[in-house]
């Protein structure tokens, strides 16, 4: 009789109970899922922010070491005029020494003047495949569309510079921190942009607010939240964020500051312009 009574206790699970433990499981996943993804993006918008903080301290210590001198969004730099080992390209090419990439920067010095803007003088220069750095703080993980192997031989980046703070080489230079007059802390030098709404990034951009291109300006210059279509993004040379409700900015102090979704466009607007003397909505 104690054997009988130790074969029952043993006996295996019926369907209906294998079927209650898939149907519990399946519902705790359900649940649980969404926590994953919540956790996964706020990771992912925390290193999207740590990125435009290194550029943003990049561009600083740049302009520290040129006496102020702050990099042009394109052209030639440190000196406006040609001289030996300017550098050509855009404010993210300018900036690589500062971003741990001085050996991919070195490796770009051409004898010659490739671009025919540097007076035939040793240029530094990104381009006829000198360049070969894939850099970690230009990709969002958030990115879906930065697949970080585009665009010619250094990829592709998920960021734009505002052209109002970074103007092409025939505007007046910037100065640190003499031309952010608006304050650093309220002027943005960097923004999310979907690595498909940009191009090659150590040429002219990518870039927002350029009136050269024409990009927009003003409240139409307003950044897209999550841009199913990236053929119209690129077009109009917004700035768009990958993230959920907001989008990150770097600002001119170093600082990282995440814009809700309902910033007005004129706020957003007057972030951009460092020295117009506007005054900051109560939604900054």
């Amino acid at each position: 009789m104690p054997l009988l009574h130790m074969f029952r206790r043993w006996r295996g699970f019926t369907l209906i109970e294998l079927l209650v433990v898939i149907a519990i499981i399946a519902i705790l996943i359900g649940l649980l899922l969404p926590a994953v993804q919540k956790v996964r993006e706020a990771a992912a918008r925390i290193q999207c922010s740590n990125n435009l903080k290194q550029m943003s301290l990049a561009t600083i210590n740049c302009a520290d070491t040129h006496q102020g001198s702050m990099p042009p969004g394109d052209g030639l730099y440190p000196v406006l005029f040609p001289s030996p080992n300017n550098s050509y390209a855009s404010v993210f090419f300018h900036i690589l020494p500062y971003l741990e990439q001085q050996n991919a920067y070195n490796l770009t010095l051409q004898p010659n003047d490739p671009h025919g803007n540097n007076g035939n003088n040793p240029t530094y220069s990104p381009f006829w495949n000198v360049l070969n750095v894939k850099v970690k703080s230009y990709v969002c993980p958030s990115d879906a569309t930065n697949s970080g192997n585009g665009g010619w031989n250094s990829g592709l980046l998920s960021y734009a510079y505002n052209a109002q703070a970074f103007p092409i080489q025939w505007a007046p230079q910037m100065r640190y921190p003499a031309s952010i007059q608006d304050g650093t802390s309220n002027t943005i030098f960097f923004t999310d942009q979907q690595a498909a709404c940009n191009g090659f990034w150590p040429d002219w951009g990518p870039s927002i607010v350029d009136a050269n291109w024409p990009q927009p300006t003003g409240p139409s210059s307003l950044f897209i939240m999550q841009p199913r279509n990236t053929s119209a993004c690129s077009q109009n040379a917004l700035a768009s964020s990958f993230h959920t409700a907001g989008i990150n900015v770097g600002l001119g102090d170093g600082s990282v500051r995440f814009l809700a979704q309902g910033v007005s466009g004129w706020t957003w607007w007057y972030a951009l312009t460092p020295n117009a003397g506007d005054v900051l909505g109560s939604d900054w």
